[in-house]
């Protein structure tokens, strides 16, 4: 599995926004009556329109009026992905997707709300030590959900962003005994980085070593050696250093950063024998 597919192009996020403005209208259509809720079709109208600022006026005009939950519940949702896909106002999407989860005892909602909580939280505000919450209650739900390997992995991730090193290497050891996980591979990277950011050179090679010959993304391995060769060159071993960064030059994405790490080593070697 390929640690960069795990992103998103453009295009697929284009697209990803279209179906869920198509789902969104579907939601709503089911729910109202024209004469009851006409500022909703109001909304509607908008979102259709792309003015997403306006559209969310409108819907939460509505929460002002009485409402039944169900359709409570489901504005706010909608709410927090407007205010996160469109309008990156990501506060007040958690505000929104907090709501849903304070309305209802509906599993089903809260699993929705969470991951969308986790999410934002991980990967748009950085925020980790609330992810890790987030993903905490997602990894530990039960009956286990569908996408149990998922959590567990990205909840050890937000430890490693939140530079709990320790607490991380602890999680990706379990993931990496599971051969059957998703991330089973991609764990090993991430003890390599785990390490690295220990400046525990030795052990860092070794994991990053590990995921080159489980890996089948030549991206991803590139960018693997390259931190082997820095971790041999931090740790002065600079033939070893060299050798590696030689053989990445024609597939690194900035050949002039391997050039320059080439020359430097080169120069620190020639300065040893003198």
């Amino acid at each position: 599995m390929s640690l960069l597919k795990k992103l998103p192009n453009q295009k697929t996020k284009k697209k990803w926004k279209n179906n869920f403005l198509l789902f969104l209208l579907f939601l709503f259509s089911c729910d109202f009556t024209s004469g009851l809720h006409q500022s909703i079709l109001e909304a509607q109208d908008l979102l259709k329109k792309q003015d997403y600022a306006h559209a969310t006026k409108k819907y939460e005009s509505v929460l002002l009026t009485k409402v039944s939950p169900n359709l409570k519940l489901k504005i706010h949702f909608q709410l927090g992905e407007i205010y996160s896909l469109y309008l990156n106002q990501n506060q007040k999407a958690l505000e929104n997707f907090q709501n849903v989860i304070d309305l209802t005892d509906n599993p089903i909602w809260h699993v929705k709300s969470l991951e969308k909580i986790a999410d934002i939280n991980f990967s748009y505000l950085k925020n980790y030590k609330e992810s890790l919450k987030a993903y905490k209650t997602l990894v530990d739900f039960m009956p286990t959900l569908e996408k149990q390997d998922f959590y567990e992995y990205r909840y050890a991730q937000s430890f490693l962003k939140d530079k709990e090193y320790n607490q991380a290497i602890t999680l990706f050891h379990k993931i990496k005994e599971k051969r059957s996980h998703e991330y089973y591979a991609d764990s090993y990277y991430q003890l390599g980085l785990c390490h690295f950011f220990l400046k525990q050179w030795k052990s860092s090679i070794k994991f990053f070593k590990e995921f080159i010959a489980r890996s089948n993304s030549q991206k991803d391995i590139t960018i693997a050696k390259f931190l082997i060769a820095n971790a041999y060159e931090t740790d002065e071993e600079l033939k070893k250093a060299y050798n590696i960064y030689y053989s990445i030059l024609n597939s690194y994405p900035n050949p002039d950063v391997i050039k320059n790490r080439l020359e430097s080593l080169y120069q620190r070697r020639v300065s040893r024998k003198r």
